[in-house]
């Protein structure tokens, strides 16, 4: 039953390692081994599987790399769920699954309990016997220290919007953890599904050097967490080795051994399915036309698609260039001069579907603000009308031009992979088409981690991003990314709005149904007419899993579970 459910009832009725602190390779582990062969009672040889990803992931966990600053690698979130660990997870299917936790607060086990005056609270319960890769158990007060590590804004950290409205963290006793919340908020269940940080091993150099925090081995090659698998090795640009953690609490991993290859580019990706060297694949990879082509030659396993993101184009903001990009009527001419019907034909082979929102199509929301979405069709007639409209006219080139003759140009950047380059010379050629002139920039892979340069674009950049009904509150003015942040944030267009922002803050608020789907409607119908981001179509997530396993459909949430064939 998801969260606003559950709370209805209610509301109706009433991180250098410290001295000493060796690798993973030669920390001290708890009992029942696990680097010697296969599980105690298991006869036969270590099961043990390759899995592949694209790219060279920093660290172990997203949380490090600044809110979308551009270290991100695809898989790096399944990385995260792998070696990580947390209280709660989420199941392809949207469901909250207890994992480190006794159970996930709600309203009928009395672990999500909301006060006459609004606030709320949510209790969690680490389950017995929790331990951290290195045997350390885990304790309330690693919830408490991670907490100061989340909210303190000298650090270029990811940051959960949810933290805008915590009021504390209550450590009781050592296995229990509660938060205080100002207000009502919707996704509180939802609120530990991300790993925390490990007191033992990062409070003294926390507090010695903030600015070499994120620079410490901890966040890979001694990367120490609490996850079903633990880092046995990691070689930069090559590979990491995950062994089994035999204390996982949910049950040790059927698998013994998994060896994740770093793999530089799609041949590479494509050249190892093709010739069955790997088991699964972690995260986005290959195109999907890439994909298509393995599909029609492995013989070796399954693909499995879902429409993973809503494709965007983010518009700038602040310290625009050029200024008319903050008109609306401008964003609305870019909307109709693309022929994104075209582009899903094409680009996306006819596999996907025009996105006229971030919210997913498998999502039930999707259908209950279909009423309140603005929707651009394609009709370049109608884009010209808005252009000419703000003042320009077309000179002898057929390209417009100010009252002053200065030719209208724009810039669109995206990142070097397939899935962002291909999108954008269509949009740039749309738009010329149209008259606009437009300048593509492909962000080296140098720049790709510089957060001030990824968010101060001058015109149009475009990505992926979060998406989905969760996703909603990543548009808030607060997670504009700004040098104030450290340019951290998941609001790349750096839309801040005080009547937007208090429309969000009402859907996250609202827990009865039917309010909340009212404001979900005003969120979105805000977003689309406003156009703070341009959604264009979703892009298809493909993962790859060999006949060897024994998987369901995405197998890094419940990995511990997936098997291999005798």
């Amino acid at each position: 039953m998801q969260a606003w459910k559950r709370v209805a009832m209610v509301w109706f009725a009433a991180l250098v390692i410290v001295a000493g602190c060796a690798s993973p390779a030669s920390t001290s582990r708890p009992a029942g081994g696990g680097d010697q062969g296969g599980a105690p009672g298991r006869q036969g040889p270590p099961k043990k599987v390759t899995a592949a990803m694209m790219g060279n992931p920093p660290a172990a966990i997203e949380k490090v790399l600044g809110g979308g600053s551009g270290g991100r690698v695809p898989g790096m979130d399944a990385l995260e769920q792998v070696v990580g660990g947390a209280l709660a997870v989420r199941s392809e299917k949207g469901v909250l699954i207890p994992r480190l936790a006794d159970a996930v607060p709600s309203i009928e086990n009395g672990l999500w309990k909301v006060f006459p005056d609004g606030h709320m609270e949510t209790t969690w319960r680490i389950h017995d016997g929790v331990r951290w890769h290195d045997g350390t158990p885990m304790t309330s007060e690693d919830f408490v220290f991670s907490a100061l590590i989340e909210q303190d804004k000298d650090l270029p950290i990811e940051r959960n919007p949810a933290w805008n409205m915590v009021s504390r963290i209550e450590a009781p006793d050592p296995r229990t953890v509660t938060v205080v919340w100002k207000s009502a908020f919707i996704e509180a269940d939802d609120f530990y599904s991300r790993p925390i940080f490990p007191k033992h091993l990062l409070e003294k150099a926390f507090g010695e050097n903030k600015d070499a925090f994120f620079g410490l081995p901890y966040w890979n090659e001694q990367y120490v967490g609490a996850g079903p698998y633990r880092i046995q090795e990691w070689v930069r640009d090559s590979h990491v080795i995950l062994r089994a953690y035999d204390a996982y609490v949910p049950g040790k991993p059927k698998i013994d051994e998994i060896e994740l290859r770093f793999l530089a580019d799609e041949n590479a990706f494509m050249a190892n399915i093709l010739a069955d060297t790997v088991d699964m694949t972690l995260g986005k990879s290959i195109t999907l036309e890439q994909t298509l082509q393995v599909k029609e030659q492995w013989r070796g396993g399954r693909i499995e698609t879902q429409a993973e993101t809503a494709m965007k184009i983010w518009p700038q903001f602040v310290n625009t260039n050029p200024a008319v990009v903050t008109d609306v009527r401008f964003r609305k001419a870019m909307m109709y001069a693309m022929n994104r019907q075209e582009m899903v034909d094409g680009i996306m082979s006819g596999l996907s579907t025009i996105a006229h929102t971030m919210i997913l199509p498998d999502e039930p929301e999707l259908a209950e603000v279909d009423s309140a979405l603005v929707k651009y069709e394609y009709d370049p007639r109608r884009a010209a009308q808005l252009i000419e409209g703000i003042g320009y006219a077309k000179g002898p080139d057929s390209m417009y031009r100010d009252g002053a003759g200065v030719p209208l140009r724009v810039e669109i950047s995206a990142t070097a992979e397939d899935q962002n380059t291909k999108p954008m010379f269509a949009v740039a050629d749309y738009w010329q088409k149209l008259g606009v002139g437009v300048d593509t920039v492909v962000i080296p892979t140098q720049r790709q981690r510089d957060r001030e340069y990824r968010a101060t674009f001058p015109g149009f950049t475009l990505q992926g991003g979060g998406s989905g009904v969760l996703a909603i509150k990543a548009s808030h003015g607060s997670q504009a990314r700004l040098p104030e942040n450290s340019y951290t944030g998941s609001n790349y267009s750096r839309y801040q709005n005080p009547e937007f922002d208090a429309l969000i803050d009402r859907f996250l608020m609202t827990i009865p149904h039917q309010p909340r789907m009212e404001a979900l409607r005003a969120v979105v119908a805000h977003m689309t007419d406003q156009l703070s981001m341009m959604n264009i179509y979703y892009a298809m997530s493909s993962t790859m899993l060999s006949n060897r396993l024994v998987a369901g459909r995405f197998p890094s949430w419940n990995i511990h579970e997936v098997d291999v064939k005798s």
